[in-house]
């Protein structure tokens, strides 16, 4: 079994979050108690965080070992909006809680250098219990403050989960694909990857995408990768709307590391179950397309990369020549760089796996995510020279169900042929 120890990573999101919890509960009690609210606002958290690690507990199980359903896609949500802030209220806390200890022990070592004998300077000609009221009066505004601030991180958590997942964005590319024939100049390839099918709650996410795809009609479809997060009876959530995707000249598709994460059955299950749905699924393979006697080969490398190293690209481009048009699929874009720039005869290169990061920020052409600190390539179009790769920010998700800044991505490129010199 290909397959990271992920009862391992599990248990330790799970220790993570108790973690997390306990430190935020013991602060929002801290702040009940010197509020001097009922007590039951504090309870009620305590009780509410002990039933979130049932359902995360539950719901690492089942993600695991066994597909989700929807009541188990919306556990894992629930779970999510639960955690995730947590992730920026914590550091926010602690900040606090050490600019308050520095403040005390400043104010400490003052109380020792002055003078006993000195006067008091007034302070507004307010009596002591006077000043001490208002002292009192404005820490609690400002604690109150900063607890409502905590709303933020869970709006903006709350509608990467329930607006912005399966918000479908169309990129749109035109590529000037080295030695494309002129008969295929103008022709629309279509790009999908990361489906994940095991984390959609049910059909209809992918139902839509599909709807997309058909109104977009492109003359070909190719999907890179990642169809399972890890079993291949996940693939039934979609098996309808999978079997329905058809383009003019067909829809091919290449493995990524989450294909693999099974045993050898399973995985032969896998790829019949794709090669089912009539999709031409290249395991280090090719096709050429034709019109009239011009090609244009369409190969798919297995995954190489994220430790695995089933890609064979000899075996893939067998017969390439340098003088033939090439799109080549393979899903981890690192295998860009090891493998295909400057030493291969491929024109474009089709990845996905980094999934954008799944959180991120697009304005106004500036773009950042966590993912670049990770892959030199980690969404969208990267050139030397005439060779192109393209990195896919996927349609499903990987972890927790949510996409912060970063749509799950449908591409559409027109393929043009390079410009003759006279």
């Amino acid at each position: 079994m290909h397959q990271p120890n992920f009862v391992s990573i599990s248990i330790i999101i799970g220790v993570i979050q108790v973690v997390l919890d306990l430190y935020v509960l013991w602060q929002f009690q801290r702040f009940v108690q010197r509020q001097k609210m009922n007590v039951w606002w504090s309870r009620s958290m305590w009780i509410l965080g002990a039933a979130m690690f049932v359902v995360y507990a539950y719901v690492a199980v089942q993600r695991q070992f066994f597909r989700m359903v929807t009541v188990d896609a919306a556990l894992f949500m629930l779970v999510s909006l639960w955690l995730l802030p947590k992730i920026v209220i914590v550091p926010a806390l602690i900040v606090r809680d050490l600019v308050t200890g520095v403040r005390w022990i400043i104010k400490r070592m003052r109380r020792k250098v002055k003078h006993p004998d000195a006067p008091r300077p007034a302070v507004l000609d307010m009596t002591p219990d006077t000043q001490e009221q208002h002292t009192q009066a404005r820490r609690a505004f400002l604690a109150k403050a900063g607890w409502a601030t905590a709303v933020i991180p869970y709006a903006i958590v709350g509608d990467g989960i329930f607006r912005t997942l399966y918000d479908f964005k169309v990129y749109t590319h035109d590529v000037v694909l080295a030695n494309l024939p002129r008969a295929f100049d103008g022709m629309r390839v279509l790009q999908i990857s990361d489906v994940h099918a095991g984390s959609f709650p049910d059909h209809r996410p992918f139902q839509e995408a599909r709807r997309i795809i058909e109104s977009i009609k492109p003359d070909v479809i190719l999907i890179t990768g990642d169809f399972v997060n890890f079993l291949p009876n996940e693939l039934s959530v979609i098996a309808k709307e999978l079997s329905a995707l058809h383009a003019p000249m067909g829809v091919y598709a290449s493995l990524g590391n989450h294909d693999h994460y099974n045993q050898p059955s399973e995985h032969a299950r896998l790829i019949s179950a794709v090669r089912g749905f009539d999709i031409d699924l290249l395991v280090n393979d090719l096709r050429r397309l034709r019109i009239g006697n011009d090609e244009l080969v369409i190969a798919g490398i297995d995954n190489t990369g994220f430790k695995q190293h089933f890609g064979d690209l000899g075996k893939a481009l067998h017969g390439v020549t340098e003088e033939d048009a090439v799109i080549l699929m393979a899903h981890d874009p690192t295998f860009w760089d090891k493998e295909v720039r400057r030493q291969a005869p491929v024109g474009l290169t089709l990845s996905g796996h980094t999934h954008g990061g799944q959180f991120g920020v697009q304005l106004l052409g500036f773009e950042w995510s966590p993912a670049q600190y990770v892959y030199k390539q980690w969404a969208g179009m990267y050139s030397d020279g005439d060779q192109h790769l393209y990195v896919n920010r996927g349609l499903g998700t990987v972890g927790p169900p949510i996409r912060i800044g970063i749509n799950p991505e449908i591409t559409v490129f027109t393929l043009r042929s390079a410009p003759t010199t006279a």
